[in-house]
């Protein structure tokens, strides 16, 4: 298990609420707290309509708190100037994986990776060639020249990785990232994803209902309707 510190994130007493299409208040997440730390991959379980995505979005400043605060590294998010400031913080730090890789069907796979540095300023052949670098480490480097219709579906899961790394994200959200891989490829992926954690100290939070690969993770955490109700962590820990 990895080492104590500051956390890499750091939610507390997080909700979420809003008016849904009848008037009501639904309550997405409620007085939510929780701590990742670097070099942690954590899993998130539960049924759906629970609030995992929403706890994600949170997590990755993709949806702001009604009540409580979000901190990466001990400093509050809320205090980032508007929407410009926060959609560059994304950018430079957090890194987003997705059950659909959603890859832009007329780019190659290096591609793909190197337009989010491109998009950040890095120049294109100093893009291309750190973007070669990341396929090689999740070893699809020879597929690097095919586009996603010449990909299978683990092959285009392993770019959205790639391209989820290219600016060296210190956090990785992963949504329901295996739900179309079958069970071998599904598990390559997690792997993936560890490996991650550990080789580059990045906290990862895995959104999951796969049951299959639950011994790779550090921590784990149960919701229901909008809270966490459970947390246990692997025995090795």
């Amino acid at each position: 298990m990895p080492g104590a510190g500051v956390p890499v994130l750091s939610l507390d007493a997080v909700s979420i609420r809003y008016r849904g299409g009848d008037g009501s208040l639904v309550n997405a997440l409620e007085d939510v707290t929780l701590r990742l730390v670097a070099g942690e991959m954590l899993g998130i379980f539960g049924p759906s309509g629970c609030g995992k995505t929403t706890l994600l979005m949170a997590a990755g400043l993709l949806e702001i708190p009604t009540e409580g605060t979000v901190r990466f590294s001990g400093t509050q998010a809320d205090t980032m100037a508007g929407e410009a400031a926060l959609r560059d913080f994304r950018r430079r730090h957090i890194g987003f994986v997705f059950q659909k890789p959603n890859l832009v069907p007329f780019l190659t796979a290096v591609e793909n990776v190197a337009l989010a540095m491109v998009i950040d300023g890095v120049p294109a052949g100093e893009a291309e060639q750190r973007a070669m670098g990341l396929l090689a480490a999740l070893d699809i480097a020879h597929r690097a020249g095919n586009r996603p219709a010449g990909l299978s579906g683990g092959e285009q899961q392993r770019v959205a990785v790639a391209r989820a790394l290219a600016n060296d994200p210190v956090l990785l959200l992963a949504d329901e990232p295996t739900a179309a891989l079958d069970s071998r490829r599904g598990r390559q992926v997690m792997e993936l994803l560890l490996g991650i954690a550990r080789r580059r100290l990045a906290a990862v939070a895995v959104v999951t209902h796969d049951p299959r690969s639950i011994d790779l993770f550090d921590r784990m955490i149960e919701m229901e309707d909008g809270r966490i109700v459970n947390e246990s962590r692997a025995a090795a820990a």
